[in-house]
């Protein structure tokens, strides 16, 4: 086994234990229910149900495991699983924001907060991280991941699933067991609707949409889940292709797979599967291990098994992937809780300050004319918008056990801080045309040095099925911003959002613009700390912001053309150029670089490129920095985009000082898909980009021989 969470031992004792099994008590292993109902304990009991979701609280599970410990006749414990996508009883910002910190060291200790949490409830099998690539903004689940970049991308889910797999200390074993998902290329649906086809080339497809749930397999993710979709023709959760020519035998991955809700019976609506006992035939069959909540596998595997030998032993090698995982997380040697873990983990101190920390880290300061930000002290604040003191929308989208009422609103936060004067008015609704609010926004306006306005989305405008065709600022939000402006003092647009939006005019309209997403259960806290210089904005966008809707889709990573893109070659009404591009991020420090340097002019295909550059801060304000590095292939066989992310660091630079970054460069990450779907490295010229964003011009030449 490579998995290192999964070992030849575990699935030893699998196989011992498969061996005693009948089966129905194997299929049991194999089905999956949400919630619990008291009707549920006699099918526990007798093996029919051998796991469970949306199942908390020490009292419950217990309860639970201990019918299937202790009222069976193997005593197979269950698997409990739940969405954990930001946090547990600690909220932390949306993974997308999460992700424009760039800090994997933060991100992963996000999740061990998040797992140990989890944990202490009883719960042993978390439904994250949500890994799909997406360069769709109307897609609502762009929330969830990680933005648009391979790179980015499967580093962060690498430390999201090494976060989630934190290995308790008192036990030896994982807290929890990752479920990346959803495999695969979900994030590509049409017109970004949810659920809905997606169609790539496979070249496109393994050269870089399947680049993040790799991150996730190689970090030892111990399950991912099927996508809802059809992708190039075929319904992943009914693919053999996807699931285990691909999945499996070409990515390696060692876990189980489980299927999104209903997603094995929904091969009916596909119209790839005749009934119910035809789609649970082609979902084992295909290597789908557990059908989540249909009961198909149930229902017919039984009889399936009596009409094609096939399916014994894909229902052996299923059950065999699931006990490993149960005896990788130690459930046969603690299947309990004891209550004391929940008064030890859950929501402490450190977790709180994390969750500021975080939310301070993920802030990317989009605009600040003549140094508008940070505040200053001694002045007065007229603080409006939708978004100023609402707690639900902090929490964000998918937040199942987050307390609203443990947020601190910007309001709250603000109205805290000392030297300063708040003045408040509502203001506007989040959408529609209703400026009864208005006068009175504007009089108290007036009267303040500087505006304050916190507005964009609610947590409910992304998420699951939570598609947008207008992905703007909200009309009734820009008529208010445009009478405040004619007062002809400066405006700072606090941008809450769980997309990139085409804000042209919100950004045309404010003095400063700093993009905080949906920070969690800190977000008035960390929105602070950065508003007011307690902690200089280092985030960077891990997208593409667009400058109207009409240039979707817009990525960085594009292909050069045979006529190079200039602005209105491409449109004749607009730019090509987007609002914000990937990776963009303003500081309040002034950062410079230089003496950009590789060691080796020329390296092999197996070599490791050692490169360098000289980061200076020539201010008095001490700061982050991500240094990113991108990578171009001159002259290529087959077409590759004008620039790729190949590494990033986050450093401290100090004020007035200067850092030497160094990195250590795999030539593989210089490779490139073949139509044959061969990963090579071109022997050829390359150019190295470092700097502060994908716009980077500085580069130093080197060649692969």
């Amino acid at each position: 086994m490579k998995n290192k969470y999964i070992r030849e031992e575990h699935v030893q004792k699998a196989k011992e234990l498969l061996s005693k099994m009948t089966l129905r008590e194997k299929i049991g292993q194999l089905n999956l229910k949400d919630y619990y109902a008291e009707s549920d304990a006699d099918a526990i009991k007798c093996g029919d149900l051998g796991n469970i979701f949306f199942v908390t609280g020490v009292e419950l599970t217990n309860k639970l495991q201990k019918m299937a410990v202790e009222e069976t006749r193997l005593g197979i414990p269950m698997l409990f699983g739940f969405d954990i996508i930001h946090g547990h009883r600690t909220t932390f910002p949306i993974p997308i924001a999460t992700a424009a910190s760039w800090d994997l060291d933060l991100i992963e200790s996000c999740e061990r907060v998040a797992a140990e949490e989890s944990y202490s409830q009883g719960i042993n099998w978390i439904y994250a991280p949500m890994v799909d690539l997406c360069r769709e903004p109307r897609w609502g689940r762009i929330a969830e991941g990680a933005g648009e970049d391979p790179f980015l991308g499967a580093s962060i889910a690498a430390a999201r699933v090494r976060g989630f797999q934190t290995i308790n200390p008192k036990t030896g074993y994982p807290y929890t067991a990752a479920c990346f998902k959803h495999f695969c290329g979900y994030g590509l649906a049409e017109g970004g609707r949810d659920y809905d086809t997606t169609d790539i080339s496979e070249r496109t497809l393994f050269g870089e949409y399947l680049k993040t749930y790799q991150g996730a397999i190689d970090a030892g993710a111990m399950s991912t889940m099927s996508s809802f979709n059809c992708l190039n023709g075929e319904p992943v959760s009914g693919s053999y292709h996807y699931l285990t020519e691909v999945l499996r035998q070409r990515m390696g991955f060692e876990g189980f797979v489980v299927s999104d809700y209903n997603a094995i019976m929904e091969l009916k609506n596909h119209r790839t599967a005749a009934d119910d006992k035809d789609a649970a035939h082609i979902g084992i069959l295909a290597g789908n291990d557990m059908d989540m909540t249909s009961g198909v596998y149930l229902r017919h595997l039984e009889e399936l098994v009596k009409e094609d030998p096939r399916v014994m032993e894909k229902i052996d090698e299923s059950v065999t992937r699931i006990l490993s995982v149960k005896y990788a997380l130690g459930l046969f040697e603690h299947p309990y809780r004891t209550g004391e873990e929940e008064r030890e983990l859950m929501q402490t101190p450190a977790s709180l300050a994390l969750a500021r920390k975080a939310a301070a880290q993920s802030a990317v300061l989009l605009k600040n004319e003549d140094n508008t930000l940070p505040l200053k002290r001694g002045k007065t604040y007229f603080v409006t918008g939708p978004l100023a003191d609402t707690r639900e929308d902090n929490l964000g989208m998918w937040c199942t056990c987050g307390a609203a009422e443990d947020v601190v609103t910007p309001l709250e936060a603000l109205k805290a801080q000392p030297g300063i004067e708040i003045t408040f008015a509502h203001g506007c609704d989040y959408e529609g045309y209703d400026t009864e609010g208005f006068a009175e926004a504007i009089e108290k306006a007036k009267n303040a040095d500087e505006i304050l306005f916190f507005g964009g989305e609610t947590r409910d405008w992304t998420g699951e099925n939570h598609n947008k065709t207008h992905i703007t600022i909200p009309d009734v939000q820009l008529m208010l911003l445009r009478e405040l402006k004619k007062l002809g003092k400066k405006i700072i647009f606090v941008l809450m959002t769980g997309r990139p939006l085409a804000a042209l005019e919100m950004d045309q309209l404010s003095d400063a613009v700093l993009c905080v997403w949906h920070a969690g259960h800190q977000a008035g806290n960390g929105i602070c700390d950065v508003l007011f210089g307690d902690t200089a904005p280092c985030g960077k966008l891990p997208f593409t912001f667009p400058r109207y809707i009409g240039q979707i889709p817009v990525y960085y990573a594009q292909y050069s053309t045979g006529r190079p893109k200039k602005d209105y070659q491409r449109y004749i009404d607009s730019p090509a150029e987007p609002l914000y591009p990937f990776g963009y991020g303003l500081s309040y420090a002034k950062i410079r670089y230089s003496d950009i340097n590789v060691t080796k002019d020329a390296i092999k295909a197996t070599d490791t490129l050692h490169a360098s550059v000289k980061v200076h801060n020539e201010s008095d304000v001490g700061t982050y920095e991500v240094v990113q590095v991108y990578f171009r292939d001159v002259v290529s066989t087959y077409a590759t985009p004008e620039r790729k992310l190949c590494a990033f660091s986050k450093v401290w630079v100090d004020a007035n000082s200067t850092v030497d970054v160094s990195f250590d460069i795999p030539a593989s990450r210089f490779s490139m898909m073949t139509p044959k779907l061969e990963e090579i490295v071109e022997p050829g010229d390359f150019e190295l980009y470092i700097g502060t964003d994908s716009t980077v011009t500085d580069f130093v030449r080197f060649r692969v021989v």
